[in-house]
């Protein structure tokens, strides 16, 4: 029998910078660590949203990167 287990969760939040000469976009990535499990798709959404309001910046994607033992 296998298991997983949830370790631990990050949200990174992806922006757009600014643009170089080949007029390509340039990213930065907010990274908050120690996300709980137990929150939704929509909540993280939402947060998400409402953190990159307070930037200057575009937002251009929002990720969230999970940890998990397997036994």
């Amino acid at each position: 029998m296998t298991s997983v287990n949830f370790v631990n969760a990050t949200l990174r939040l992806k922006y757009v910078t600014g643009y170089n000469e080949q007029n390509e976009p340039k990213f930065t990535t907010k990274t908050y660590r120690n996300v709980n499990g137990s929150h939704s798709t929509v909540d993280l959404v939402a947060v998400a949203n409402a953190i990159a309001s307070l930037s200057s910046h575009t937002l251009d994607s929002i990720s969230k990167v999970e940890t998990t033992d397997l036994s």
